[in-house]
């Protein structure tokens, strides 16, 4: 790359070189305005999501009626309750972690609009596993419960990657120690609704609810 940018500039005229070098200068500046820019215009895509994801959830809750009584509607009102907790733990964790930069990257919106859609299954994944609690319901929303756990932590690792410039090695180990907890512990959740799917659920219904009351 810097062979073809040394041969370009000595195609260019003294004045063409200090035009090419100021356009690109400008375009510099006008990059890291725009990434600036991007950060606030995706931290509220992010809020935006989250709370459709919430009304959505909220408004799928049905009215007692004669044929599905008023157990099934407090039934659902706890599935939406389930729900907004895990989603709204996932939200402060994002949050935190965009505090803590000034400008986004395009790696860094990559694995943001990532977490999102899987973020955004976690609504069906637990009215699955609280209508109909057998094994299979409990494997998949493990699955989609422990992947969006780890590309919270793969968003924020891409998000602080900078911080740790000379330091990738450090940053690489304290995230992976984290993401490899998070995985045991989630195997083992799944392992365990594999055979026992009610505790299993018991299991996923109350961590998020401490997750987010006590947060780490």
């Amino acid at each position: 790359m810097k062979r073809k940018e040394k041969l370009f500039n000595r195609l260019l005229t003294v004045s063409e070189r200090v035009k090419y070098e100021h356009m690109r200068q400008r375009r510099k500046e006008n990059e890291q305005s725009l990434r600036a820019s991007l950060k606030g215009h995706l931290s509220t895509l992010n809020d935006g999501v989250m709370a459709i994801i919430i009304t959505v959830m909220l408004l799928e809750i049905p009215f007692p009626t004669a044929s599905e009584g008023y157990g099934s509607f407090l039934w659902a009102i706890l599935i939406f309750l389930v729900s907004f907790f895990v989603v709204a733990g996932f939200w402060y964790d994002n949050k935190r972690a965009f505090e803590l930069i000034r400008e986004v990257d395009h790696p860094v919106m990559i694995v943001n609009f990532l977490f999102l859609a899987i973020v955004s299954l976690i609504p069906v994944m637990t009215k699955w596993i609280m209508r109909e609690t057998v094994a299979f319901s409990v494997l998949n929303y493990g699955i989609v419960h422990m992947a969006a756990l780890l590309l919270g932590e793969v968003l924020y690792m891409v998000i602080i990657r900078k911080r740790f410039e000379g330091h990738g090695g450090l940053l690489a180990k304290l995230i992976l120690s984290k993401m490899g907890l998070i995985l045991a512990m989630n195997v083992a959740l799944m392992l365990l609704g594999w055979f026992f799917p009610r505790p299993a659920v018991m299991l996923y219904v109350m961590l998020p609810i401490l997750r987010f009351l006590l947060p780490g």
